[in-house]
């Protein structure tokens, strides 16, 4: 056998080297029909006056039948396809379950979590209808008053462009769907604040666009 079997089968994760979190290659998630597929991994940094403090550690996964959509970006370069956001909207529109799985790295109150989300999706929404509304009071409800210690694990499914699972744990991957936001306009908000021309977690969109060019070969 070899060393890394008796470890524990290194090769099941991947670590996101700037904060040492594992990312499981392989997950099965609550509300998931199938098992998704680890696609990439970054990390989100807040500035506090000049100094660059890290939020949380992102795993951005897909079901693997999105792949076989994507063709058409054969053999283009992480650069090219990093910044082609019709990749990326063909990788949101596609049919198929896609995850991303929040670590935090340190503790943040729930409120603090929701109040930095809200304000990247609600800029994205110019005219919210009664749904969005509804769909963001929904979200917030998730995380207020609820501390979130480092460990907590957050995640975030997408079933379709108009639905996503939002699932919440305090250590290890949650096992129940906490709530799910219904409205087409919330879920490709926030799907653009990861996967836009101006990410909030940037190491996170390179990784997906350096594995996507090795593996559209």
């Amino acid at each position: 056998k070899s060393a890394a079997s008796s470890v524990g089968n290194a090769e099941d994760y991947a670590e996101e080297t700037a904060t040492s979190v594992k990312f499981k290659r392989s997950v099965t998630l609550p509300g998931c029909s199938s098992p998704l597929s680890l696609l990439g991994t970054g990390f989100r940094e807040k500035k506090f006056a000049i100094i660059g403090v890290k939020v949380y550690a992102a795993g951005y996964y897909v079901n693997e039948s999105i792949l076989s959509g994507l063709s058409a970006w054969t053999g283009r370069s992480a650069d090219e396809i990093q910044r082609d956001s019709s990749l990326f909207v063909s990788i949101f529109q596609a049919q198929a379950e896609k995850s991303l799985q929040i670590v935090l790295v340190r503790d943040v109150d729930g409120k603090t979590f929701w109040d930095a989300l809200d304000e990247a999706i609600s800029p994205r929404i110019k005219s919210p209808s009664s749904e969005d509304t509804t769909a963001l009071s929904t979200f917030c409800c998730i995380f207020q008053n609820r501390p979130l210690n480092k460990g907590s694990v957050i995640l975030l499914t997408w079933i379709n462009t108009s639905n996503m699972l939002v699932s919440v744990s305090s250590g290890g991957l949650p096992t129940n769907v906490d709530a799910t936001i219904e409205s087409g306009n919330v879920t490709s908000a926030l799907f653009d604040v990861f996967f836009g021309d101006s990410p909030v977690s940037p190491t996170l969109k390179s990784s997906v666009a350096n594995q996507l060019a090795m593996t559209l070969v």
